[in-house]
């Protein structure tokens, strides 16, 4: 661009006779642009994969079937938009966790739950054929996963973002955030310098995130409603406290002013983690329509 510009200043005359087209060929690169980088921001705010399955290192996490949201209850949300495309999110995080788990059945029912729902909220396109043969062949090793769902995930941004469809995604979003949340507190109980504790904390950024992009799409009447009930994750989160470590953290020169990217830690206590675990389930089976409180 800088190269366009030079070029621009140098022969101004070539400008002007050509200024017609290149006034098209700048609106069309000021509209790649303009894409990228709200593709860029979109990206940003966004749980990735990495961030929504990034406690599949756990070993200490087991795979309990029961914690699912059942495939039955795809009929309780034909009605309802809003929650096809927040329990999209949630089914997909469940096929990604049985997919982990290498259970080959119950990634089958949850790939044909997803599929469904991709057409109902206009995702066909995304899960298609080729898609649907690499999750069904899926090998143990967890890259395998980790590749898909990193593939799939840019597709849907991609495909979502450039059919104005971002309400969709914050929505999906949330849907999926919540459920992996939902799987893990479920599997974890606290303790004091557990590392999966430590990863729910972590997690702080990733809420921000994902509640800026909600506040992005609130003029639509799901997005808002949904942030009503968010809006207590989101909360309780802020709460959480992030304490440097000034003793091995870098001092500017004055060694007063503590640099950006020192040493930090999120913390969460035993009464706040229960507290997020309770809120958590609530909007969870609130959002699924299941009553049954673990």
């Amino acid at each position: 661009m800088k190269k366009i510009l030079i070029l621009f200043i140098l022969v101004p005359l070539l400008w002007m006779v050509s200024c017609k087209n290149e006034d098209e060929n700048n609106n069309n690169q000021n509209t790649t642009q303009n894409t990228e980088e709200q593709e860029i921001q979109t990206f940003f705010l966004v749980p990735s994969p990495e961030d929504v399955f990034g406690f599949a290192d756990d070993e200490s996490l087991t795979f309990d079937k029961n914690l699912l949201n059942p495939t039955e209850n795809i009929s309780k949300y034909h009605n309802d938009i809003k929650l096809q495309e927040f329990n999209f999110g949630v089914y997909a995080a469940d096929l990604a966790y049985c997919a982990a788990f290498v259970k080959k059945d119950e990634t089958s029912q949850y790939l044909n739950v997803v599929r469904e729902l991709s057409q109902n909220i206009g995702l066909a396109d995304i899960f298609n054929e080729s898609l649907i043969y690499r999750i069904e062949h899926l090998t143990p090793e967890k890259d395998s996963l980790i590749a898909i769902s990193s593939d799939t995930y840019f597709d849907i941004i991609r495909y979502l973002d450039r059919n104005d469809k971002t309400t969709t995604l914050a929505i999906m979003a949330a849907g999926g955030w919540i459920e992996c949340m939902y799987l893990v507190v479920n599997l974890t109980e606290f303790a004091e310098g557990d590392e999966t504790i430590q990863k729910v904390a972590d997690q702080k950024m990733v809420v921000t995130n994902l509640w800026r992009f909600l506040e992005q799409n609130q003029e639509n009447a799901s997005v808002k409603t949904l942030m009503e009930d968010f809006k207590k994750v989101y909360d309780l989160y802020n709460q959480l406290e992030i304490i440097l470590d000034e003793a091995n953290s870098p001092k500017s020169d004055n060694n007063e002013i503590i640099v950006v990217g020192g040493n930090s830690k999120i913390v969460i206590n035993e009464s706040q983690y229960y507290e997020l675990k309770k809120v958590i389930i609530e909007m969870r089976n609130k959002l699924t329509q299941n009553n049954v409180t673990l």
